[in-house]
């Protein structure tokens, strides 16, 4: 079973990249056509599902691990203000569509938020292989990104335990109680950490096994709490790449975290996406209406509201539709919630295959735009 997995995660990303097609999304597609729904060559089972799991937490550990505090700091005004535009705006686009598509209120609030919702790791990399991270347009555009996800991934917590609990849910407590966990994660996992990476400073073993150690403690807290693994797992990899440095051994760390998470459980994540997609309902006529309205509701509501909301702060018409773009992705943090939603039965098959459709389209297109209008005004957008 994981020859046929592996074979398929390694070969179909070498095929596609020759088109620009992201290796994430590859990897969705191998999970398509290997998966019960094309092939049938691997049938979904607990295993698959557990290293899924671990998947999902990884990805949102890398993620954390990505934010760079400085980069909030520096362009924070920015930043918030974008995050909150190109948040509500397309948020509200998304519940209309889920309302009127016949999702109940939950329902059309946890669509609302994966409209909303960017991909801190899609343009982190994409940034970073721009060489736009330490550049203005850069730190303003990861800051923004940052938030974002951050404050859908709350939202995604109370809209799980609005689902699990209903009355007997206390909003003022959930919201309280998680302010004061995340901000006794942010204070103590940084001075922890480097403690214990000074004291196993070459030991890269042994600061591995810490860092899991500190993911699963986050969770376990986290979950005692009510939130949802993920959000754990994305804080303590904010707070984690707070104690590194830029040392030798620090970055071997942070690369064998890497060489974990991509090179096995994140891409295991993905290909159980593809795998549990069921493409039959592209087949309905009556769910194509579903599926081109949530691509182009999501892909429009997000260059609008992030091409406004960059203009209004001061950048250019070029630099703001290239921001608007970077808004578009949507991989990491709606695909979460998409699969956390139909797990729970917050949304039905079709929802998920809409929103994986989107997923698949928005992380193919979203590079090649912004590459192309990158490299075409380059010398602007290094200032």
């Amino acid at each position: 079973m994981f020859f046929i997995i592996i074979s398929f995660i390694f070969i179909m990303p070498e095929i596609l990249k020759r088109f620009n097609v992201p290796s994430i999304t590859s990897v969705m597609l191998a999970g398509i056509i290997a998966g019960p729904y094309g092939l049938g060559l691997i049938q979904p089972d607990n295993v698959i599902e557990l290293f899924s799991s671990f998947g999902a937490i990884f990805l949102m550990f890398l993620a954390g691990m990505e934010v760079d505090n400085e980069t909030l700091r520096r362009e924070f005004k920015s930043s918030i203000f974008i995050s909150l535009f190109s948040l509500i705006i397309p948020a509200i686009g998304g519940y209309l569509i889920g309302t009127w598509f016949g999702l109940n209120f939950i329902g059309a609030l946890l669509y609302a938020i994966i409209f909303s919702s960017h991909s801190v790791g899609i343009v982190y990399a994409l940034m970073n292989e721009l060489n736009l991270t330490k550049s203005k347009f850069g730190t303003t555009v990861l800051g923004s990104t940052i938030l974002v996800d951050l404050i859908s991934l709350i939202i995604l917590s109370i809209i799980i335990r609005l689902s699990t609990d209903g009355q007997n849910f206390n909003v003022g407590y959930f919201i309280t109680s998680d302010v004061v966990y995340i901000g006794a994660l942010l204070l103590t996992i940084p001075y922890i950490s480097k403690i214990i990476f000074e004291k196993f400073e070459k030991l890269h073993i042994k600061k591995i096994h810490f860092v899991i150690f500190i993911i699963l403690i986050s969770i376990l807290i986290g979950e005692h709490l009510g939130l949802h693994p993920i959000i754990g797992a994305f804080i303590t990899g904010i707070a984690i790449s707070e104690s590194l440095t830029k040392k030798e051994h620090d970055e071997l760390l942070n690369k064998n975290l890497n060489a974990i998470g991509y090179g096995f459980f994140i891409p295991i994540f993905f290909f159980a996406l593809g795998m549990n997609t069921n493409i039959s309902v592209l087949y309905n006529l009556s769910n194509v209406g579903l599926i081109l309205a949530t691509i182009i509701g999501a892909v429009v509501l997000k260059v609008i509201s992030g091409y406004i909301s960059f203009k209004l702060v001061g950048y250019d018409k070029i630099k703001s539709m290239c921001g608007g773009l970077l808004t578009i992705p949507k991989i990491s943090a709606s695909l979460v919630a998409a699969s956390v939603g139909k797990e729970l039965g917050i949304i039905s098959n079709e929802f998920f295959v809409a929103i994986v459709v989107l997923s698949l389209i928005t992380s193919m297109i979203a590079p090649i735009l912004v590459k192309n209008l990158v490299n075409k005004y380059h010398d602007s957008f290094t200032a």
